[in-house]
């Protein structure tokens, strides 16, 4: 999957910090999540996470193995989101109108364009998040895969889950890395973190709606230096939502901030440079993998 422009909730952070809410209790009852310590093969592993979500959860989940990927589709005939008052008003911020990043040949290359956006009267005060069912039924997804695959001889490197409304054509996808799941479970890595790290997408097609097999997916294995540009995309939509105007027309201080403190995190050093385009202004800039400086957490 590429980065995608898909809209975000108003205030995405919502979403997220209910689910680590969540996620955390996991830790609570992980001690008692196993019937019996044993290690799955790969076949096992597989038999053994669907028959649980049907005889415990009524859930007819579809699974398929990409390479090192774990995709789990999960049809739903429940809203996924539900409409709330805004918490705090809408303030004076920076949008990202355009973000698009790629990797390859050894070269991270991201075009983009932000403009500043200030409160307006169309501002009715309102957002949507998940819905507390979908919540969780994510929640107790989780769940599943940790008792499973979490156990297994095999472990996927990546999880894609997609949740989807097959009723109004409507679905939400995480893709996780395996070992900040890991890290999450056992309380390594903080909410905010976590937020930043599990990638994040929305999706509306009338393909989706009665699709309870996920047939209308596009299934493939996720690299790792596809999985960093994309959560490095999704850091600077973030990062840019409450940044101040300055940084909206100067950005890549910023943007290479974000970029070293991704890189060093995850110690990947199969990149020899970053360019960085400014559709604004037309500037283009490129640092060598040996010019990025420490930064501070993102």
């Amino acid at each position: 999957m590429s980065p995608s422009n898909s809209a975000f909730p108003k205030n995405p952070k919502t979403i997220f910090f209910i689910f680590v809410s969540y996620l955390l209790s996991l830790i609570l009852i992980s001690s008692c999540a196993f019937e019996e310590e044993q290690l799955y093969s790969k076949n096992e592993a597989e038999g053994e996470f669907i028959r649980i979500c049907k005889e415990e959860y009524e859930w007819g989940v579809n699974t398929k193995f990409i390479g090192n990927t774990l995709w789990i589709y999960l049809p739903s005939q429940k809203d996924i989101f539900k409409f709330k008052a805004n918490r705090f008003a809408q303030i004076s911020k920076c949008m990202a109108v355009y973000l698009k990043g790629d990797f390859a040949e050894e070269e991270f290359y991201f075009e983009y364009q932000f403009m500043p956006v200030h409160k307006t009267e169309k501002d009715r005060g309102y957002t949507y998040v998940l819905s507390d069912e979908v919540n969780e039924d994510f929640r107790s997804l989780l769940n599943v895969i940790y008792r499973v695959y979490l156990n297994a001889e095999e472990q996927p490197e990546f999880y894609v889950i997609v949740i989807a409304d097959i009723v109004n054509g409507v679905e939400f996808i995480y893709t996780i890395y395996n070992e900040d799941l890991k890290m999450a479970f056992n309380n390594a890595i903080a909410s905010e973190e976590q937020y930043k790290r599990f990638l994040q997408d929305i999706r509306g097609d009338l393909r989706i709606i009665n699709d309870s097999t996920g047939r209308h997916l596009t299934y493939q294995e996720i690299s790792f230096s596809q999985f960093l540009t994309e959560q490095i995309a999704q850091r600077i939509r973030y990062e840019f939502a409450s940044a101040d105007f300055d940084s909206c027309s100067r950005p890549e201080e910023k943007i290479l901030n974000i970029f070293s403190y991704v890189l060093r995190t995850y110690e990947f050093g199969d990149f020899q440079k970053i360019t960085l385009k400014n559709l604004s202004t037309g500037a283009q800039i490129t640092k060598m993998d040996w010019e990025l400086e420490d930064s501070k957490e993102f």
